[in-house]
């Protein structure tokens, strides 16, 4: 059974950039069988659509972390009611998402419930997709949705058209063998590795490859600013350049693809990587929806530490270090992206 004859279809993503980077393969398989797609979506997940050519339209959420009260962006829904869908689809299933697909006004209203959810987010909906095998990745959980609603196609992928203006600029930064680093996690403090054992790193991967240039990018806060400023201090290296400004997402792609290598945290930039087809290094907290988000694959590295707090749900992490993360030593990061640059640049 193939999917129904939509024309027009509205895809639900509010999450930031790696919800979004997971969705694009499904937001491709949609728009390839003939209909006209748009999304509704981050600023941050626009970004990144914006270099997807078979999105036709984005609808721009201001969300942010603390996010705004759902009434807030009523505006924005009045208008999407008023395109006349023949199906609202979400992938992601918290209560945000599920309320937007249901309130579209879309003939069809299909949303995957991934998690509890109140009667209020769920009021409107006309199908819900049960929850997902987390122990797929996240891209393969949203393709096998389509799946249950008829599709049969194969995995379209990612395919990007960054801007030249984006590129012309990675090659100014890019001199050589280069490794993109992101040390913050904006999902969570908790998700970043001690700024003293990524200078420790660092130094033991130059050792192994002197020529090797550390580019780190960051989203611009004024704490990743801080973790920035306070690595080039430990570190004291002209092979480190650090873009402490945060650059748009096509920058940030441009970048990726001109390295050799992407070192990182969970984060959204690790899953863009991924997406480009760039080997990873990793480092993740264990938790239950890990093997979702964790890259896989022989160009892949992932770090795991088991965390007790998301065992029990009881921080038991102060002063700003991740007690868990900080158990990873330098010396096993180094070992890991040095043999990562062996077997993928010097084979």
């Amino acid at each position: 059974m193939p999917l129904p004859a939509w024309k027009k279809i509205l895809v639900v993503d509010l999450g930031f950039l790696g919800d979004t980077v997971h969705s694009i393969p499904a937001i491709r398989a949609l728009a390839m069988g003939g209909a006209e797609v748009e999304v509704m979506t981050t600023a941050v997940g626009a970004e990144l659509l914006e270099m997807v050519p078979e999105v036709k339209r984005v609808w721009v959420v201001p969300l942010a972390k603390p996010s705004p009260a759902p009434w807030k962006n009523l505006g924005t829904l009045r208008s999407i009611r008023a395109q006349s869908y023949d199906v609202a689809l979400s992938f992601v299933g918290s209560e945000r998402n599920l309320f937007c697909t249901g309130w579209s006004a879309a003939r069809q209203r299909i949303a995957h419930q991934s998690g509890p959810s109140s009667w209020l987010s769920r009021l409107r909906l006309t199908q819900i997709i049960s929850s997902r095998d987390r122990s797929e990745t996240v891209f393969e959980q949203r393709l096998s949705i389509l799946k249950e609603l008829g599709w049969t196609g194969a995995n379209p992928g990612w395919s990007w058209q960054v801007p030249a203006e984006s590129t012309r600029w990675a090659s100014t930064v890019v001199q050589g063998p280069a490794l993109h680093l992101s040390i913050s996690a904006a999902s969570s403090p908790l998700n970043e590795w001690p700024i003293d054992l990524w200078a420790r790193a660092l130094k033991k991967v130059w050792q192994d490859s002197p020529r090797l240039q550390v580019i780190v990018t960051g989203a611009g806060s004024e704490r990743e600013i801080a973790r920035l400023n306070d690595l080039a201090s430990l570190v004291k290296d002209e092979r480190l350049k650090i873009i402490s400004q945060r650059q748009p997402i096509s920058r940030i792609l441009a970048l990726v693809q001109a390295g050799e290598i992407h070192v990182g945290l969970d984060s959204g930039v690790l899953h863009l990587a991924m997406a480009a087809g760039k080997p990873t290094v990793s480092l993740f907290r264990e938790s239950a929806g890990r093997l979702g988000w964790a890259p896989r694959g022989e160009s892949h590295r992932t770090i795991v530490q088991e965390c007790p707090c998301n065992q029990t749900a009881a921080i038991s992490c102060s002063g700003g270090r991740a007690l868990c993360l900080s158990k990873i030593t330098a010396d096993e990061v180094a070992a890991a992206i040095i043999g990562t640059l062996v077997k993928h640049t010097r084979s």
